[in-house]
């Protein structure tokens, strides 16, 4: 049982390295096209967030000796490529919300995927990941007052 619980536990920090990292990454190339400061400096410590919740998730796979797995190059290609294109054109203030909350939506997604088919994980492991979703539902809240 411990084995199948540590697989587990490195699934859930996983998921949630995975996610960070893109989330990392997409929110870095939105900012380069916000305008708004608000909106602006919301994101912009959101992706900090991102950063140090990847950096801690990596931390915590290495000191269990778990190797953390990036997205896909295939993926973050086509992040990257869909955000250029939907910035293209427009780069207002709610089509970047929306943009941010389309990809932490898939975040949510993935990583409430991961958990729900986790049980057997660490209990700290599922309580840190859903404080984790429980901020990033939040940060949506936040979102959807600039569309």
């Amino acid at each position: 049982m411990a084995n199948f619980k540590n697989k587990q536990s490195a699934e859930i920090l996983n998921s949630v390295y995975r996610n960070a990292q893109m989330a990392y990454e997409a929110s870095a190339d939105v900012l380069k096209h916000c305008k708004n400061n608000t909106l602006r400096r919301e994101i912009s410590a959101q992706n900090a967030r991102y950063k140090n919740v990847a950096g801690q998730a990596r931390q915590e796979l290495a000191r269990r000796g778990e190797a953390a797995h990036d997205a896909s190059p295939y993926v973050k290609t086509m992040a990257k490529m869909g955000i250029a294109m939907k910035t293209a054109a427009n780069q207002s203030s709610a089509n970047l919300a929306r943009i941010m909350l389309q990809g932490t939506t898939m975040g949510i997604i993935d990583m409430q995927h991961t958990i729900n088919r986790s049980h057997a994980a660490d209990n700290h492991i599922r309580k840190s990941a859903e404080r984790l979703l429980e901020r990033e539902q939040s940060f949506c809240e936040s979102l959807k007052r600039y569309l």
